[in-house]
């Protein structure tokens, strides 16, 4: 069986579904208008896995956020992106209390009769093939590529259910979207925790002394170096000293029936999941990824991407060459991927960029080999990776937990979006 369907459009006049255009163009922050804690400017970076990542957001000030009569989001929307990256989408809990607009690259949908149609039902359905079938084949209408219009939002069609199947069909899959997010969570958290021991030991200087004790506070003996006072019997190198830098290349395209593992940037934002395809389906040069590698992307260094690869499957395994594959010895791996996720390397990346545009910064792999670090000795390196490799195998695990939850969510999804498995 299938439901009958609607048009957004009518939604709307029957006061059922309000479509409105993020921002709309009608003003966008100047770069001095950004601070560190303000009201959240949501982006399509900033969507992630259907959740908003307000702690990662950028944010505005108050009078930039006066300025803005569009685009004013509140708990319960759900968020389209539009315009350049198309198609993500995002649902705000409804006990979300942290204020936010949308960039004029977003829409934010939003239901102002729930009792005709739930809002996490929508959610789903703005998630199902169906609806991307029909981003896709509007996309491109207007004037300008990879756009899509209001006017064309407007003309969607929403499969409508009675609204107690679409509570039921919102409650299946948002028990899986539930254990999507508390991996995410744990992974979040192991990697606040990572971080906070590595600048407890590597940049305040409290790592445990052959006494146990912390090595700054209790007298530890320091030197002047290039980056500030360093313990004595360290030194100031490169990232460039603690990895081999591989630039093993392959063209799939020669192999068209063999299957590739393939790393990408669209899989990387797509929750860290290599996925298989065939060498026909791979258009260019691409560089090996090796197992116990990690995988640096040199674009837009201002939203970090840095990819741990613990291990590959059997599959012959390729990487965008967007992304620098660097080889850590194994006894360091876990330090000098704490390094690379650390503040002072990003910020590092972000000052060595160079491009036309914000949206297309690039740093030369050169520049990032080259920023300089303070390198522990190596026996201190060990006792560290050692200490917080169980907690980025456990991370791995929760990634790949999420893989086989997304995939069963997204194998329901259209059946029961389209009315072929009911809910029992």
């Amino acid at each position: 069986m299938s439901w009958p369907s609607e048009r957004v459009m009518t939604l709307q006049q029957n006061g059922v579904l309000l479509v409105e255009d993020g921002n709309h163009g009608e003003y966008r922050p100047r770069p001095e208008e950004f601070i560190s804690d303000g009201v959240s400017f949501i982006r399509a970076a900033d969507m992630d896995g259907g959740r908003v990542l307000f702690e990662s957001a950028e944010s505005i000030t108050d009078i930039a956020f006066d300025r803005i009569r569009k685009g004013i989001g509140k708990p319960g929307d759900c968020i389209l992106s539009h315009k350049g990256t198309i198609g993500r989408t995002a649902f705000v809990p409804l006990d979300e209390l942290t204020p936010f607009v949308c960039s004029p690259q977003t829409t934010f949908w939003r239901v102002i009769d729930s009792e005709r149609l739930d809002r996490r039902y929508l959610y789903f359905y703005m998630m199902s093939s169906d609806f991307v079938g029909q981003l896709r084949k509007v996309q491109n209408e207007t004037d300008m590529a990879g756009y899509v219009s209001l006017t064309n939002q407007r003309e969607f069609v929403v499969p409508l259910p009675p609204p107690g199947v679409q509570k039921e069909i919102a409650e299946i899959l948002s028990s899986l979207d539930d254990k999507i997010e508390l991996n995410r969570k744990q992974n979040r958290t192991l990697e606040v925790i990572t971080q906070a021991l590595f600048k407890r030991w590597f940049v305040e200087f409290e790592f445990p002394d052959e006494n146990g004790q912390p090595y700054k506070s209790s007298g530890g003996a320091m030197q002047p170096s290039e980056l500030g006072e360093i313990p004595v019997g360290w030194e100031v190198g490169a990232v460039g000293d603690l990895v081999s830098h591989s630039k093993d290349s392959i063209n799939p395209g020669n192999q068209p029936e063999d299957q590739f593992f393939h790393f990408s940037i669209p899989n990387f934002d797509d929750g860290q999941s290599a996925k298989p395809e065939l060498g026909s389906t791979i258009l260019s040069n691409k560089y090996s990824v090796h197992a116990d590698s990690i995988l640096v992307s040199k674009l837009n260094p201002r939203f970090p991407r840095i990819w741990p690869v613990l291990s590959l499957p059997d599959e012959l395994s390729v990487c965008s060459t967007e992304f620098q594959v660097l080889i850590p010895g194994k006894e360091a791996y876990g330090y000098v991927l704490s390094l690379l996720k650390s503040p002072y390397v990003a910020t590092e990346m972000v000052l060595r960029a160079s491009g036309t545009s914000g949206s297309h910064q690039r740093i030369n792999p050169d520049d990032l080999l080259s920023i300089e670090v303070v390198r522990p000795p190596s026996d201190l390196i060990e006792r560290f990776s050692s200490a917080v490799m169980d907690g980025f195998e456990k991370s791995q695990s929760n990634l790949d937990q999420m893989k086989i939850l997304a995939g069963l969510r997204d194998t329901l999804l259209p059946k029961l979006v389209s009315g072929e498995l009911r809910v029992t």
